[in-house]
């Protein structure tokens, strides 16, 4: 059986290397633990089911397949004048929190999701 190596960029090498590293584990099950869990993910999403993320800020909400919202009613493509709105208010916004909330709802209603 012929081995495939992933072709790493420096960053990415620098990363696998790192987290082996910290799990005391060889490289090869780091990349392979990584495949497992973008494996599951990407899965997730194809079947339209519900993944929970946490936020930098600590939030967690729930990612759903852009299919899956709109077949809920969920899913808002905002109009022209509306992005400009929240762009305005995310340029004013003071605190942290609101500016990245008002960044995702930016980002969300411009491709509709």
């Amino acid at each position: 059986m012929t081995r495939i190596q992933p072709v790493l960029n420096e960053a990415e090498a620098s990363l696998v290397n790192q987290m082996a590293a910290l799990t005391g584990t060889k490289r090869t099950d780091v990349i392979k633990n990584a495949l497992t869990v973008y494996h599951w993910f990407i899965k997730q999403a194809i079947i339209g089911a519900s993944v929970v993320a946490r936020k930098p800020s600590g939030e967690e909400v729930v990612l759903e397949t852009a299919e899956l919202s709109a077949l809920e009613g969920q899913a808002q493509l905002l109009s022209p004048a509306e992005l400009q709105a929240l762009a305005k208010k995310l340029a004013a916004a003071s605190d942290p929190k609101e500016a990245a909330r008002l960044k995702e709802r930016l980002a969300r209603g411009f491709y509709g999701i």
